[in-house]
């Protein structure tokens, strides 16, 4: 297979206004590149990426969902839908049991009532607390349990009820006089995605390109956690396409000339530094083989290297602080090198 030019991809910090909303660059991309991949990754970000949403609730004395509700100025179906908004950020083990949660709310309040007086459980934090709910009249009172799961789309509230009919009695609640309603579930967190591509060098007779990729989330997830997951879907896609059991096997990419000619002999590899298999990877594959190349990269550069997460990008300023502190001193080589070398000289 011909080779083609290694792409670069990173966070383009001019365009970014928090973490949530920001830009992505990937280049140079062979021409019609920038709108296939776009597309595709536009497309998996707005339909495929998995959130946590509510499917069912359950209101004191509420019997359907066309019906008023006594004490309360919104009717149900507003009420639901002021309720559908709330966003939850969510930690994976709630939901592996049963895929359910279940918040319960009760207030006898006068006045308007905001998602930030709703008590979060243990593995489940609401992100727009500033979301209104209901107003309740004098003597009046709310009372409700809404029932959660994780999923990908959106899902309408006809298919919601045969997904309560499929739980059946694990929808517990305490709440005698109500039926069970089936709610409209949005589970995307993604709130915007735009693409845009350009010629980098129209002037050539090989024209490549430059995609910016535009996302905007409802702050349940991070941009760049949202892109990472959308890549793995599609990775995992193309890897039953292609018959490909291992990513590294693929050689697509010519290598870093420059890189290679700046590396010493004696530069030391970096799995001296006893990273994880997955930091490993996601380095070997941006072209970086040598302490030497990793000592000089910016946090913020280490943050931009793909298929690097959080956890990942600090334990590798983590081990090569701890490296620079075991070398200090010993004038850009290492103790080991030092030692290897006398060793070498005794048996000579």
């Amino acid at each position: 297979m011909e080779k083609i030019q290694k792409i670069t991809y990173k966070e383009l910090v001019a365009e970014k206004t928090n973490d949530f909303n920001t830009t992505f660059v990937i280049e140079p991309l062979m021409r019609g590149f920038g709108n296939t991949i776009g597309t595709v990754i536009r497309r998996t970000l707005l339909s495929s990426i998995t959130s946590v949403a509510p499917f069912a609730i359950k209101i004191n004395n509420v019997e359907h969902e066309f019906q008023t509700i006594s004490g309360i100025k919104e009717d149900a179906i507003t009420l639901v839908a002021n309720i559908r908004k709330i966003r939850f950020v969510y930690t994976p083990e709630l939901f592996e049991k049963e895929n359910l949660a279940k918040v319960s709310f009760k207030t006898n309040k006068e006045g308007e009532v905001y998602a930030s007086e709703i008590e979060s459980i243990p593995g489940l934090e609401i992100v727009n607390k500033d979301q209104y709910i209901a107003n309740i009249s004098k003597g009046g009172s709310l009372e409700f349990d809404l029932f959660l799961r994780t999923g990908r789309g959106f899902i309408d509230f006809e298919e919601n009820k045969h997904v309560i009919d499929e739980y059946g009695p694990k929808l517990e609640s305490k709440i005698k006089k109500g039926q069970y309603l089936a709610i409209d579930s949005d589970f995307s967190p993604i709130k915007k995605c735009g693409i845009s591509f350009e010629d980098l060098n129209s002037s050539s007779k090989t024209i490549e390109e430059r995609l910016k990729i535009h996302v905007e989330t409802d702050g349940t997830i991070e941009a760049k956690d949202a892109m990472e997951q959308a890549a793995k879907i599609i990775v995992a896609h193309f890897q039953i396409i292609g018959n490909i059991d291992a990513l590294e096997t693929i050689e697509l990419f010519d290598e870093n000339k420059e890189k290679k000619e700046k590396a010493p002999k004696s530069s030391i590899p970096i799995e001296k530094l006893n990273l994880t298999i997955r930091s490993l990877n996601a380095l070997r594959r941006s072209g970086y083989t040598s302490i030497d190349e990793i000592m000089k990269l910016s946090d913020e550069e280490l943050s931009n290297i793909k298929n690097l997460g959080k956890k990942s990008v600090q334990d590798i300023i983590d081990r090569r602080r701890e490296w620079a502190s075991k070398n200090e001193g010993n004038d850009g080589e290492t103790i080991e090198v030092l030692e290897s070398d006398t060793n070498e000289e005794g048996e000579e």
